[in-house]
């Protein structure tokens, strides 16, 4: 729900001037993404995928995993994961 609603933000949506091809120019600042809860198994079977460009060098780590290291990226991948290209 927070991803959800940082990027309606992040997109303009909330404001009269709403253009689907406009950068709105608004940012989301979130703070204690440490702080956030994870339903179900979502820690142990849900995973992050990212590629190294190499043949073979895509990795994988549980969202677990990812939000003791680095929380913040938890967060940024949800929000960038709902924002158009």
């Amino acid at each position: 729900r927070l991803a959800v609603e940082a990027a309606k933000l992040l997109r303009g949506k909330h404001k009269p001037t709403f253009t689907p091809n406009v950068d709105g120019g608004d940012f989301v600042i979130v703070i204690n993404a440490e702080k956030i809860a994870l339903s179900g198994d979502k820690p142990t079977k849900k995973f992050a995928y990212r590629h190294s460009g190499y043949p073979g060098g895509l990795r994988k780590r549980s969202i677990g995993e990812l939000l003791i290291k680095h929380p913040t990226r938890v967060v940024e991948n949800a929000i960038v994961g709902m924002l158009p290209h």
